[in-house]
């Protein structure tokens, strides 16, 4: 109908080729497992990268949050997907015309990032599930603004916390805000992103020279 899209195609043989680097990762994580943190896990990496070489995951993904964001995030697009188009190997989706955030403005860049900041959250806080890719090659500033200011695109990694999750990361927000870096670290252990036996008397300061200078008093 003389509609532009965008097309995402899988190069040849990818699907061998990440196969094949994420085995020798794995037999890195075995050979020098004693200098790596214990909660890493070759297997759930393996799952999540190749996850995002099917495509129809990422049309599904980006289906999905196209309905649960628009109608609770005033002024964020998600483009749409033309999933009677879209293979395995090949994602076929609505073309977006804007900038990157890279090129916007300082004054354009400011107002989208609250913008951003607030779609993430509730991403994180509310839905569970997120967008877990936002560099600023994924963010466009729409040049059409009666659909939204702010596009996010590529779907392709995306991920879900379970309940209990998002109720320690609101923890972990409350703590950081209150420069409370003790019971910081309780929240991080509990999200496995430290070991429970992590050596808090190292950490604790590391995060208060590091964490502390940048929260709001």
């Amino acid at each position: 109908n003389g509609e532009w899209v965008a097309v995402k195609v899988q190069r040849p043989d990818m699907l061998a080729t990440v196969s094949k680097d994420l085995y020798v990762m794995r037999r890195a994580v075995e050979v020098y497992q004693t200098y790596i943190v214990e909660r890493f896990t070759a297997q759930k990496t393996d799952y999540k990268e190749l996850l995002q070489l099917d495509f129809l995951n990422e049309a599904t993904s980006q289906m999905k949050m196209k309905e649960l964001l628009e109608s609770s995030s005033p002024g964020v697009y998600i483009p749409k997907v033309y999933s009677q188009l879209s293979t395995r190997r090949l994602l076929v989706s609505e073309w977006i015309d804007g900038i990157k955030l890279t090129q916007a403005s300082q004054q354009d860049i400011r107002r989208l990032t609250k913008l951003a900041q607030e779609c993430f959250l509730r991403q994180l806080l509310e839905l569970g599930t997120f967008h877990a890719d936002p560099h600023p090659g994924n963010l466009l500033l729409m040049d059409d603004k009666s659909k939204g200011e702010l596009a996010i695109l590529d779907w392709g990694l995306v991920s879900e916390l379970q309940p209990g999750d998002m109720e320690v990361m609101v923890s972990a927000l409350i703590h950081t805000a209150n420069k409370d870096f003790a019971r910081l670290i309780d929240d991080l252990v509990d999200l496995k992103v430290l070991p429970a036996n992590i050596d808090r008397a190292q950490v604790l300061p590391v995060m208060q020279r590091v964490i502390g200078p940048y929260v709001f008093q």
